[in-house]
């Protein structure tokens, strides 16, 4: 009877949840960012951070991975440049910008604003992942300083549920791509040695830190984007009457 019980909790959803729950906690995603598994699926951005992860987790060679690392723009570190996930691999250093929203993704390379469109029409507005990820680049650079020609890949990994459309890139050195073809992606690439295990644990230490800011930290950084958002939406407003 105990048996019998015992395989129906493991086969219902009680069980299904449980094992979930259980293997998170086993995972690099965990152990870096320490943030509980109702809190990470419940969030949206922490939960599309968490899939990137899941999708490359079981990579071949060196890897390591860090995530929510606030790359200082200042001396002081007052004012940070987030990075969502950073995948260090003996063929160079994976800058991803997890992006998790559905419907259908209208987009330009060139254009400061990207559009989300949903079933119903409703649109949402954001700003360019690729001039945003080319600023994480740009300061990740600075903050490493490496003396070695290493390369910086960036992806832009969209959620699985939405459809991106009117695709215009031209530049080579973005991938925009829905987030389970990261794998495929990345395994795509012609793989040299570009870092050996020695750079990806040095990188690694001097990146880990960041990752592991306070949450009066955090918060103050969100607010910083908050203003940023409301500037942008004001010029782009403005910017829109004007057309």
């Amino acid at each position: 009877m105990v048996i019998l019980i015992i395989t129906l909790i493991l086969f219902t959803g009680i069980g299904i949840e449980i094992i979930k729950r259980v293997r998170y906690k086993q995972t690099e995603y965990f152990a870096i960012t320490h943030n509980s598994y109702g809190k990470t699926m419940s969030d949206d951005g922490l939960r599309g951070e968490y899939f990137v992860y899941d999708e490359l987790k079981d990579f071949p060679g060196n890897t390591k991975f860090l995530f929510n690392v606030y790359i200082p723009k200042t001396l002081d570190q007052e004012v940070s440049s987030e990075i969502d996930v950073i995948f260090l691999h003996n063929s160079g250093i994976y800058v991803i910008e997890s992006k998790n929203y559905s419907g259908w993704i209208f987009w330009n390379e060139n254009q400061n604003t990207w559009t989300a469109t949903y079933d119903r029409g409703n649109k949402v507005h954001f700003y360019n992942p690729i001039k945003q990820n080319d600023s994480h680049i740009f300061y990740l650079k600075l903050f490493l300083w490496i003396d070695k020609n290493i390369p910086y890949h960036s992806i832009i990994a969209f959620s699985d549920r939405c459809t991106l459309k009117n695709i215009t890139l031209t530049s080579k050195k973005h991938k925009i791509i829905n987030r389970y073809n990261i794998y495929k992606t990345i395994k795509q690439r012609k793989f040299s040695q570009e870092l050996s295990d020695d750079d990806i644990e040095i990188i690694y230490e001097k990146l880990f830190p960041l990752t592991q800011k306070s949450d009066e930290y955090k918060e103050k950084h969100i607010e910083n984007i908050k203003n940023i958002r409301k500037s942008f939406s004001k010029k782009f407003i403005s910017s829109y009457r004007k057309g």
